[in-house]
Protein backbone atom coordinates (compact mmCIF):
# COMPACT_ATOMS: atom_id res chain seq x y z
CA UNK A 1 0.00 0.00 0.00
CA UNK A 2 1.34 3.43 -0.93
CA UNK A 3 2.27 5.99 1.75
CA UNK A 4 1.77 9.75 1.51
CA UNK A 5 5.44 10.63 1.03
CA UNK A 6 4.92 13.84 3.00
CA UNK A 7 6.23 14.93 6.40
CA UNK A 8 4.34 18.16 7.06
CA UNK A 9 1.51 17.20 9.42
CA UNK A 10 0.38 20.10 11.56
CA UNK A 11 -2.73 21.43 13.29
CA UNK A 12 -3.98 24.97 13.40
CA UNK A 13 -5.35 26.42 16.63
CA UNK A 14 -8.95 25.65 15.68
CA UNK A 15 -8.09 21.96 15.17
CA UNK A 16 -6.22 21.84 18.48
CA UNK A 17 -9.26 23.28 20.26
CA UNK A 18 -11.61 20.81 18.59
CA UNK A 19 -9.37 17.85 19.42
CA UNK A 20 -9.11 18.97 23.04
CA UNK A 21 -12.86 19.42 23.45
CA UNK A 22 -13.49 16.01 21.90
CA UNK A 23 -11.21 14.52 24.57
CA UNK A 24 -13.44 16.05 27.24
CA UNK A 25 -16.65 14.83 25.61
CA UNK A 26 -20.09 15.94 26.68
CA UNK A 27 -21.93 18.94 25.28
CA UNK A 28 -21.11 20.75 22.05
CA UNK A 29 -18.67 23.63 21.97
CA UNK A 30 -20.09 26.79 23.51
CA UNK A 31 -19.76 30.17 21.83
CA UNK A 32 -17.25 31.60 24.30
CA UNK A 33 -15.02 28.51 24.46
CA UNK A 34 -12.63 29.28 21.56
CA UNK A 35 -11.60 32.56 23.22
CA UNK A 36 -11.25 30.82 26.57
CA UNK A 37 -9.26 28.02 24.92
CA UNK A 38 -6.81 30.47 23.31
CA UNK A 39 -6.22 32.05 26.70
CA UNK A 40 -5.56 28.62 28.19
CA UNK A 41 -3.16 27.72 25.35
CA UNK A 42 -1.08 30.83 26.08
CA UNK A 43 -0.97 29.93 29.78
CA UNK A 44 0.06 26.36 28.94
CA UNK A 45 2.88 27.57 26.71
CA UNK A 46 4.15 29.88 29.44
CA UNK A 47 4.04 27.01 31.93
CA UNK A 48 6.14 24.87 29.60
CA UNK A 49 8.85 27.51 29.53
CA UNK A 50 8.87 27.57 33.32
CA UNK A 51 9.66 23.84 33.19
CA UNK A 52 12.69 24.09 30.89
CA UNK A 53 14.24 25.35 27.65
CA UNK A 54 12.46 24.40 24.44
CA UNK A 55 15.14 23.84 21.80
CA UNK A 56 13.24 25.55 19.00
CA UNK A 57 13.07 28.78 21.05
CA UNK A 58 16.86 29.19 21.20
CA UNK A 59 18.83 31.24 18.70
CA UNK A 60 22.20 32.95 18.35
CA UNK A 61 22.38 36.73 18.27
CA UNK A 62 25.41 38.99 17.82
CA UNK A 63 25.78 42.44 19.37
CA UNK A 64 28.48 44.83 18.17
CA UNK A 65 30.06 46.51 21.15
CA UNK A 66 30.56 50.23 21.60
CA UNK A 67 33.58 51.73 23.34
CA UNK A 68 33.00 52.35 27.05
CA UNK A 69 29.32 51.29 26.93
CA UNK A 70 28.74 49.04 29.92
CA UNK A 71 25.28 47.59 29.19
CA UNK A 72 22.91 46.68 26.38
CA UNK A 73 19.26 45.64 26.39
CA UNK A 74 18.06 42.48 24.71
CA UNK A 75 14.81 42.13 22.75
CA UNK A 76 11.65 42.02 24.85
CA UNK A 77 10.98 38.49 23.50
CA UNK A 78 14.12 37.20 25.26
CA UNK A 79 13.80 35.09 28.40
CA UNK A 80 17.47 34.54 29.22
CA UNK A 81 21.04 34.12 27.99
CA UNK A 82 22.28 30.53 27.83
CA UNK A 83 25.89 31.13 26.73
CA UNK A 84 28.02 34.02 25.51
CA UNK A 85 31.35 34.44 23.71
CA UNK A 86 33.51 37.45 22.95
CA UNK A 87 34.38 37.72 19.26
CA UNK A 88 37.44 39.54 17.98
CA UNK A 89 38.98 39.02 14.55
CA UNK A 90 36.67 36.04 13.93
CA UNK A 91 37.92 34.30 17.07
CA UNK A 92 35.38 33.36 19.76
CA UNK A 93 36.39 33.14 23.42
CA UNK A 94 33.86 32.07 26.03
CA UNK A 95 33.06 34.63 28.69
CA UNK A 96 31.88 33.82 32.21
CA UNK A 97 28.41 34.62 33.49
CA UNK A 98 28.32 36.02 37.00
CA UNK A 99 25.38 36.95 39.18
CA UNK A 100 24.24 40.54 39.61
CA UNK A 101 25.38 40.28 43.23
CA UNK A 102 28.89 39.36 42.05
CA UNK A 103 28.81 42.17 39.49
CA UNK A 104 27.83 44.65 42.21
CA UNK A 105 30.93 43.70 44.21
CA UNK A 106 33.38 44.50 41.35
CA UNK A 107 35.40 47.45 42.70
CA UNK A 108 36.21 49.16 39.39
CA UNK A 109 33.27 48.79 37.03
CA UNK A 110 34.79 51.35 34.69
CA UNK A 111 37.84 49.23 33.90
CA UNK A 112 38.41 49.05 30.13
CA UNK A 113 39.63 45.91 28.37
CA UNK A 114 38.57 42.75 26.64
CA UNK A 115 35.27 41.62 28.17
CA UNK A 116 35.62 38.43 30.23
CA UNK A 117 32.46 38.45 32.36
CA UNK A 118 28.81 39.40 32.03
CA UNK A 119 25.76 39.56 34.25
CA UNK A 120 22.08 39.60 33.31
CA UNK A 121 19.48 41.67 35.12
CA UNK A 122 15.91 40.58 34.40
CA UNK A 123 13.95 43.80 34.06
CA UNK A 124 10.17 43.77 33.64
CA UNK A 125 10.37 44.71 29.96
CA UNK A 126 13.54 42.94 28.78
CA UNK A 127 16.82 41.53 30.14
CA UNK A 128 19.77 43.91 30.43
CA UNK A 129 23.34 42.59 29.98
CA UNK A 130 26.15 44.16 32.04
CA UNK A 131 29.73 43.74 30.76
CA UNK A 132 33.07 43.71 32.56
CA UNK A 133 35.61 44.94 31.70
CA UNK A 134 33.80 47.45 29.52
CA UNK A 135 34.61 47.34 25.76
CA UNK A 136 37.87 48.89 24.59
CA UNK A 137 36.78 49.29 20.93
CA UNK A 138 33.75 49.40 18.68
CA UNK A 139 34.61 46.41 16.49
CA UNK A 140 34.39 43.49 18.91
CA UNK A 141 31.15 41.54 19.23
CA UNK A 142 29.36 39.54 21.87
CA UNK A 143 27.64 36.43 20.51
CA UNK A 144 24.78 35.25 22.66
CA UNK A 145 22.84 32.00 22.68
CA UNK A 146 19.39 33.20 23.72
CA UNK A 147 16.13 31.56 24.65
CA UNK A 148 12.97 33.46 23.71
CA UNK A 149 9.33 33.31 24.62
CA UNK A 150 6.97 31.18 22.56
CA UNK A 151 4.87 33.42 20.33
CA UNK A 152 1.36 34.33 21.47
CA UNK A 153 -1.76 32.61 20.16
CA UNK A 154 -4.39 35.21 19.19
CA UNK A 155 -6.45 33.51 16.46
CA UNK A 156 -8.23 30.20 16.14
CA UNK A 157 -8.26 29.82 12.36
CA UNK A 158 -5.28 29.92 9.99
CA UNK A 159 -2.75 30.16 12.81
CA UNK A 160 -0.40 27.54 14.20
CA UNK A 161 1.10 27.36 17.66
CA UNK A 162 4.79 28.31 17.80
CA UNK A 163 5.86 24.82 18.82
CA UNK A 164 7.57 21.76 17.41
CA UNK A 165 4.94 19.39 16.04
CA UNK A 166 6.21 16.75 18.47
CA UNK A 167 4.51 18.82 21.18
CA UNK A 168 1.08 18.80 19.52
CA UNK A 169 -0.11 15.69 21.43
CA UNK A 170 0.67 17.24 24.81
CA UNK A 171 -0.74 20.64 23.83
CA UNK A 172 -4.10 19.08 22.93
CA UNK A 173 -4.14 17.03 26.15
CA UNK A 174 -3.07 20.05 28.20
CA UNK A 175 -5.82 22.16 26.68
CA UNK A 176 -8.35 19.40 27.34
CA UNK A 177 -7.28 19.38 30.99
CA UNK A 178 -7.56 23.16 31.36
CA UNK A 179 -10.92 23.31 29.60
CA UNK A 180 -12.32 20.35 31.59
CA UNK A 181 -11.71 22.32 34.79
CA UNK A 182 -13.67 25.26 33.36
CA UNK A 183 -16.57 23.32 31.87
CA UNK A 184 -19.35 22.55 34.38
CA UNK A 185 -20.50 18.99 34.85
CA UNK A 186 -17.27 17.20 33.92
CA UNK A 187 -16.67 14.25 36.22
CA UNK A 188 -13.73 14.72 38.59
CA UNK A 189 -12.37 11.28 37.74
CA UNK A 190 -12.29 12.16 34.06
CA UNK A 191 -10.48 15.41 34.82
CA UNK A 192 -7.78 13.46 36.69
CA UNK A 193 -7.52 10.96 33.84
CA UNK A 194 -7.01 13.78 31.32
CA UNK A 195 -4.45 15.43 33.61
CA UNK A 196 -2.48 12.18 33.91
CA UNK A 197 -2.52 11.73 30.13
CA UNK A 198 -1.34 15.32 29.68
CA UNK A 199 1.57 14.99 32.10
CA UNK A 200 2.68 11.72 30.50
CA UNK A 201 2.60 13.20 27.00
CA UNK A 202 4.47 16.29 28.14
CA UNK A 203 7.13 14.23 29.93
CA UNK A 204 7.75 12.19 26.77
CA UNK A 205 8.02 15.32 24.62
CA UNK A 206 10.36 17.07 27.07
CA UNK A 207 12.57 13.98 27.25
CA UNK A 208 12.82 13.90 23.46
CA UNK A 209 13.46 17.64 23.14
CA UNK A 210 17.12 17.63 24.20
CA UNK A 211 20.64 17.93 22.92
CA UNK A 212 22.10 14.55 21.99
CA UNK A 213 25.63 15.08 23.20
CA UNK A 214 27.70 13.77 26.07
CA UNK A 215 27.81 15.85 29.22
CA UNK A 216 30.58 15.96 31.79
CA UNK A 217 30.38 17.56 35.23
CA UNK A 218 33.65 18.99 36.57
CA UNK A 219 33.67 20.19 40.18
CA UNK A 220 35.12 23.65 40.82
CA UNK A 221 37.76 23.43 43.53
CA UNK A 222 38.35 26.67 45.43
CA UNK A 223 41.68 26.85 47.24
Amino acid sequence: MATSGTFNFSMDIDEIIQEALEMIGGEETLGHEPKSARRSINLILQDWQNRGVMLWTSNTSAVTLTTSVTTFTLASSTIDVLEAVHNRSDTDIQIERISMQEYLKIPNKGQIGRTTQYAVRHERGAPVVHLWPIPENSTDKIKLELVRYIEDVDKSALQNADISRRFLPCLTAGLAYHMSMKRPGVDGGRIQLIKQEYEERLARAMEEDRERVSIFFKPKVVI
